[in-house]
């Protein structure tokens, strides 16, 4: 399994994280079906061939990601195995796929956060009513605030990907609120989105967006729990990293 997951299960050993919870990789539950132009930012992260991750696309030639999606260890997994897909809600057909050129990952990511990656894409993209950037947030959803996540994760927790691009409304939960009642040693660099039983991510979506008002405002990293626990999903800061990430993508 991938560090970031592990390291968590180690701490809730160690009695970090409240309700005896545990933490595991995201994907998108009880989601609803994407319309056309609705997310142009998403894309399908691919590994040879085969859908891992969601992402964003942050200009024609860069996309963001999640750490873990492409680091296991001290191994990265290397450019010329991976591929996005842009610009089609299916992942079966449509859009186009582009090769990755470069992965560059955070140097901090670990189980204290960070987990971010920037990949150059060989060829521009070229864009569309269906495939665009997004604009980096500069700060976090204010609490209680709705956000949308999106992705082609799995519909439950055993269940199996889908081949439609789904989207969840969540509500942005406050760090104090969300260190008292779910996950004491929240990272700094991440935030707490709450939804209701059998809503929220799951695997296959980590590295996809959180949007609010048209910015990116987070990464998907974990989920709390199991997916479609009424319990929050853990979110890369983008306010916290648009900085690291902006000098990685030349924005």
């Amino acid at each position: 399994m991938l560090p970031f997951w592990t390291s968590l299960l180690v701490l809730c050993a160690a009695g970090v994280l409240a309700q005896n919870d545990s933490v595991v990789e995201p994907r998108i539950v009880g989601g609803t079906k994407a319309r056309e132009g609705q997310f142009p930012h998403q894309i399908s992260l691919r590994r040879r061939g085969s859908h891992t991750c969601g992402g964003s696309i942050i200009s024609k030639d860069y996309v963001v990601t999640a750490a873990h999606c492409v680091k296991q260890g001290n191994n990265v997994a290397p450019a010329n195995e991976l591929e996005i897909q842009a610009g089609s809600l299916l992942l079966s057909s449509g859009g186009v796929r582009v090769p990755v050129a470069t992965v560059t990952v955070h140097p901090n990511y670990n189980s204290n956060g960070h987990d971010v990656a920037v990949l150059r894409l060989r060829n521009s993209l070229t864009f569309n009513s269906n495939i665009a950037a997004i604009k980096l947030a500069t700060e976090d959803p204010p609490n209680d605030a709705t956000v949308d996540i999106s992705g082609w994760g799995a519909i439950s927790q055993r269940g199996p990907i889908s081949n439609s691009l789904l989207y969840v409304q969540v509500k942005a939960l406050s760090r104090e609120s969300c260190q008292k009642t779910y996950l004491r040693q929240l990272p700094e660099t991440t935030m707490c989105l709450l939804h209701p039983k059998d809503k929220g991510a799951c695997y296959g979506d980590s590295g996809g967006p959180a949007t609010y008002q048209g910015k990116l405002v987070g990464l998907a990293s974990f989920v709390i729990g199991g997916c479609g626990r009424a319990a929050p999903d853990g979110y890369e800061r983008v306010s916290k990293l648009r900085n690291w990430i902006a000098e990685k993508a030349s924005l």
